[in-house]
């Protein structure tokens, strides 16, 4: 069941990334203003859908724990080159690159801060340890680590 599903989402994928192409392109080519921003509606709403479908198909994955899904058998089936998965970045991004875009999450996006931390540099002498008046060597405590 879950095989069949998979292979249904896989077609839909496919199809729909082949249908944003084609509206992507229109969309370059409209010279008219006004149907240009029905036509950005749809792509926008394409794009969602390709999304969303994406996150479907990693989830009816026939090899668990894998985020990379293989449509290749698919697309062999259905007589697509390869290269057709490949989603382009759309070209209206640079043309809007100037206006503001307002996202909604609708979940919480939570940032990795854990990057590579530096390394104190060893001295290379080594202070010598004072003595006290009883001919005891001191010892010195170890270093607090800052709160």
């Amino acid at each position: 069941m879950n095989d069949e599903v998979f292979q249904h989402l896989a077609q839909l994928y496919i199809k729909y990334i082949d249908i944003y192409r084609k509206l992507e392109e229109c969309y370059d080519q409209m010279v008219h203003p006004q149907k240009r921003i029905y036509i950005k509606k749809v792509l926008e709403s394409t794009i969602c859908r390709i999304c969303e479908i994406k996150k479907d198909l990693v989830l009816f994955n026939p090899r668990p724990a894998s985020l990379y899904v293989h449509l290749d058998q698919i697309l062999f089936d259905l007589k697509y080159d390869p290269s057709i998965i490949e989603i382009p970045v759309p070209r209206y991004f640079r043309e809007d690159d100037r206006i503001p875009v307002e996202i909604e999450f609708k979940e919480k996006v939570e940032k990795d801060v854990g990057g590579k931390k530096k390394k104190k540099k060893k001295k290379k002498k080594k202070k010598k340890k004072k003595k006290d008046d009883d001919g005891e060597k001191k010892k010195k405590e170890p270093p607090r680590p800052f709160d």
